[in-house]
């Protein structure tokens, strides 16, 4: 075979350079006049002749490092970016990085793939003078590491733009360059470093992560950290010749993006012409001699290689080869050592490269060396930018789009299907650091993005669906889960890239509604068989499971789909109690599920303050012919000793019993989290005596009449553990009947929370003898009084009642037991004697009534308002004002700028945010992208203020509002 120097580096050429050749000489003019344009541009002294008469040599000045990178400064931006919606291999995020300027007319900066996302990007970059100027996505290479940001020149005032130029052929071995760029968020940090290689392999960053290929990589000894990427990599000309990429910051290794395909793809937009991009399927990697010889290459044709390239070291060979490609479909295989490609040499990824973005839509002949033959084939190139998807849907925040060429290569898959790249609310079983391939939907096949939109739209209102779905990194198992879907939780977006204005626009889609199924249905609920389970058998058909999903983040919350044992408590009226565990939250799409077979949406009612219980509401009518059960609640008093029987769904979800007996009575007694969230406080909690139950984290608690005793629900203790203990069924009795006569339950509460104090301790803080005696002669078997741990800001028993105030009694009875504190529940004023400072004094304090928790949610840039809550009025000293930030999504603005949750809000643009409702009126007129000055008060009384600019097309501002009225208990609106 013949072999030409054709496929050789273009350095490797010149080197070549035999008698005659007028294109290599061209070339090396060309090269020298561009290298003196640097120095005219920069202003970097060039040789000098000496003065006549002396002798004829020439004294060069050496370009000064100073002067190289001074130079650059004024085209080195700092890039503030968020990518607003997962995807492909990236999640939704906020972060800085580096870019250059390498068109200064047109507004052109250069920076990384990963930075510009394949997906939204919203972003700005500083000058050096830090004039802060809108960029938008211009253009990002389907595999390579690079993309463009555009700008508009004409909003840069004060500063003259310099572009660097792109001089890939200038990077080579030994040379001293300088990495400027944003490194660690510090604006212009200068790294020194020496290219050590220029023909590395991309490096890995792991899988379903974004990963290079089909390119050399240089690599330097320098160590940089977040913030670097995309800054260029100057030589001492203050060109660039290289693109900062990633790299190992133990070992003090860079790795850089050679510029060759940088500045072709930047010439074709400077013309207005599209940058084309060609694959076969194929991964290929750059391998050395020694290799390629382990793999059966034949000594003359390495011979003949080498001839023909001698600066190279090696050869390309596939590494991969993607199911059903056009690779594949020609016999390529992994291994295969690449010769010859339409009778051209090709052992560099550049001239790879140029041959396929050439030949799109045409058939290559491509020669290859398998185990020491040479196999010809004919190769078919497709278009990449195919391959790249420009279309995304979320389903709540469930986020999905094709499956991307990138993530192809990553699983070694081929790139088709619907990849779920964001779970959101979908089920947890679905692991948030996987990828997924969704195959069907509810039964139907779907192979893209517009088969999931028109199989999804079709589910009707608060249904299970079920998933066809398998790991991108797992393709042997298939997984099933069940998606809850809610029409008003769950809207449909669909997001198209637009090239023009660089913003992704989105469309809402409608879901189709259906009519519920009119008909009931029957359902025979499991019985329970055991029969030591004697007269508590009945409650096994009061047991249901209890689904709660979440959209929002309220109160600090950070779940998005809980479940839990509930009980029937009504049947007649649909009432089933449940541990706040399931139910954190009102705003929230909750279902009953019975007998693991029938599915009923239900309505929140309820949400007690300080006890572990909610209770939701199904509609019976749905339900036809049955055998549920409600409980009974027992109103004896509980006393140790007496018999138990707890009843639950155990393994392989069949029912069980456990026969136990009641071993203590105790006040339940949580630490604070460190994130305020509601937690239970000021209740008795009930033990008993078999360990066993302790593997169950929900159940219910039978007396020896059959009759509800407890309900065994876990209780958080603000550590990473939790608590599972019986909650005195009695407790759920107010509740019950208010809902029960049909009306709302009525709560009131002094708003304060207690603990216990030992009578030793009572006593050193003024306790008097005849206090102590009266306590002594009623206490029975503990030795314990309360005092007030925590009183609640906003309450109306705040500033009245004190932290560390010992009750001593409540309207003229001694408060012995945690259960006395009920007695606030239905009194407008209670007559307390407390003790504070050594002395007893006698308050009339007025109790607050329960307002049903969240009113009124406001959504603006990314972060979720609220009136603060209980968990935080009791965990505050002081209310700022009536507006908190509860929680920020990750890419969006508040995030961008510092927001963070727990924080009081006290101002916007200078006016006082007072209220949940003068908030909701001040930032909806705050403009689009816009700046907007907002004052807060963080959780630790600290005072700041941050300026946030607005981005609505991503993140509108949204109110979400009780009302009673509507089916979810909460109606919503989006500008």
């Amino acid at each position: 075979m013949t072999i030409s120097n054709r496929g050789m580096p273009i350095d490797a050429r010149i080197e070549q350079d035999v008698h005659g050749n007028p294109s290599l000489k061209r070339m090396r003019e060309d090269d020298e006049i561009d290298r003196n344009s640097y120095r005219a541009d920069m202003h970097i002294d060039t040789p000098e002749a000496m003065p006549a008469g002396q002798p004829d040599v020439v004294v060069q000045k050496v370009p000064k490092w100073q002067q190289a990178t001074e130079a650059s400064f004024n085209g080195i931006v700092s890039i503030r970016f968020s990518q607003p919606i997962a995807f492909d291999t990236e999640q939704a995020s906020c972060a800085n990085a580096t870019g250059f300027i390498v068109d200064a007319q047109r507004g052109i900066i250069l920076t990384n793939r990963h930075v510009v996302g394949a997906g939204p990007f919203v972003g700005e970059a500083i000058m050096h003078d830090h004039e802060v100027i809108e960029v938008r996505a211009l253009y990002r290479d389907p595999i390579h590491d690079f993309g463009f940001l555009k700008f508009d020149p004409s909003h840069v005032k004060y500063m003259k733009l310099v572009e660097i130029p792109l001089a890939p052929e200038n990077a080579q071995v030994g040379i001293d360059v300088r990495i400027i760029g944003n490194d660690a968020g510090e604006k212009l940090s200068i790294l020194t470093g020496s290219i050590s290689r220029i023909d590395r392999n991309v490096p890995d960053y792991g899988s379903l992560s974004y990963n290079d290929l089909n390119t050399f990589y240089l690599q330097s000894a320098a160590s940089l950290s977040g913030g670097s990427s995309g800054s260029p990599v100057i030589d001492i000309y203050g060109a660039a010749v290289g693109l900062q990429a990633g790299g190992r910051t133990k070992e003090a290794t860079n790795y850089f993006l050679p510029l060759d395909r940088v500045k072709r793809a930047l010439e074709l937009i400077q013309k207005g012409e599209p940058v084309l991009r060609g694959t076969i399927h194929t991964r290929f990697k750059y391998a050395s001699y020694d290799i390629a010889q382990k793999l059966g290459l034949p000594e003359e044709i390495e011979a003949a290689v080498r001839r023909g390239n001698p600066a190279g070291v090696g050869m390309l060979i596939i590494a991969s080869v993607l199911p059903e490609g056009p690779g594949e479909q020609a016999g390529l295989e992994e291994g295969d050592i690449l010769l010859q490609i339409n009778g051209k040499l090709v052992t560099h990824f550049v001239t790879l490269e140029e041959i396929l973005d050439s030949h799109i839509g045409s058939t290559i002949d491509v020669v290859v060396n398998r185990g020491g033959k040479d196999i010809k084939s004919q190769v078919l190139v497709e278009d990449m930018h195919k391959f790249t998807p420009t279309r995304l849907v979320t389903v709540g925040s469930c986020v999905l789009h094709d499956f991307s060429y990138q993530l192809a290569y990553s699983c070694k898959l081929p790139p088709r299907g619907v990849f779920m790249t964001s779970r959101g609310q979908f089920e947890a079983s679905i692991d948030e650091e996987s990828g997924y391939i969704v195959e069907k939907v509810d039964g139907k096949p779907v192979s893209n993005i517009d088969e999931f939109v028109k199989a999804i739209q079709k589910i009707g209102d608060m249904a299970l669906v079920p998933l066809d779905i398998h790991c991108v990194i797992d393709t042997h198992t298939k997984m099933d889960p069940i998606v809850f879907i809610s029409h008003q939780w769950q809207p449909i977006n669909v997001y198209t890239m637009n090239s023009t204005t660089g913003l992704w626009d989105h469309t809402r889609i409608k879901w189709e509604t259906h009519p519920l199924d009119a008909n009931p249905v029957n359902l025979q609920l499991q019985e329970l068989e055991d029969t030591r389970a004697h007269n508590c058998k009945d409650l096994a058909l009061s047991i249901v499971i209890v689904r709660g999903l979440y959209t929002l983040s309220l109160e600090c919350v950070s779940s998005t789909k809980c479940a839990s044992v509930g009980f029937v408590v009504d049947a007649e009226r649909g009432l089933v109690v449940v541990s706040r565990w399931a139910i954190e939250l009102s705003a929230c799409a909750a279902m009953v599920v019975f007998g693991n077979s029938l599915s009923i949406p239900a309505k929140v009612r309820f949400l007690h303050p300080t006890h572990n219980f909610a209770i939701v509401q199904y509609d019976p009518k749905r339900i036809g012919k049955n055998n549920i059960k409600q409980i009974t609640v027992s109103k004896k008093p509980i006393k140790v000793g007496d018999p138990a029987c707890m009843v639950t769904i155990g393994d392989a979800r069949k029912l069980t019993c456990i026969n136990t007996a009641v071993s203590d009575t105790h006040e339940f007694n949580g630490k604070a989290p460190f994130i305020p969230t509601w937690r239970c406080i000021n209740t008795e909690v009930i033990s008993y005596e078999s360990a066993l139950l302790s593997r169950y984290l929900a159940g219910i608690i039978g007396d020896e009449d059959g009759q509800a005793q407890s309900i065994w629900v876990n209780f958080p203790t603000g550590t990473k553990k939790s608590f599972s203990g019986g909650l005195p069924a009695r407790y759920i009795l107010p509740a019950l009947e208010a809902l029960q006569q049909g009306e709302e339950p009525r709560v009131r509460s002094l708003g304060i929370e207690v603990s216990a104090a030992s009578l030793l301790s009572a006593r050193t803080r003024g306790l008097s003898e005849s206090r102590l005696e009266e306590f002594q002669a009623a206490l029975k078997n503990q030795t314990h009084i309360f005092y007030i741990a925590r009183v609640e800001i906003l309450s109306k028993a705040h500033g009245v009642l004190k932290d560390l105030d010992i009750i001593i009694s409540i309207n003229g009875k001694l408060m012995l037991h945690i259960d006395d504190l009920e007695v606030q529940n239905s009194h407008d004023f209670l007559e307390m004697v407390i003790l504070r400072d050594k002395q007893e004094m006698t308050l009339r304090v007025e109790t607050t009534e329960y307002d049903g928790g969240d009113n009124k949610v406001i959504k603006w840039c990314g972060a979720t308002f609220q009136a603060p809550y209980m968990g935080l009025r009791l965990q505050s000293s002081v209310a700022h004002s009536g507006v908190v930030c509860v929680a920020c999504d990750l890419g969006s603005p508040a995030e961008q700028y510092g927001m963070h949750s727990l924080c009081w809000i006290t101002h916007v643009n200078g006016i006082k945010t007072p209220d949940i409702d003068t908030f909701e009126k001040v930032v909806r007129s705050c403009p689009d992208n816009k700046y907007t000055r907002v004052r807060y008060v963080s959780f630790f009384n600290e005072p700041d203020v941050l300026a946030i600019k607005t981005f609505y097309h991503y993140w509108p501002t949204s109110t979400l509002i009780k009302d009673p009225s509507s089916a979810s208990g909460w109606r919503s609106s989006e500008d």
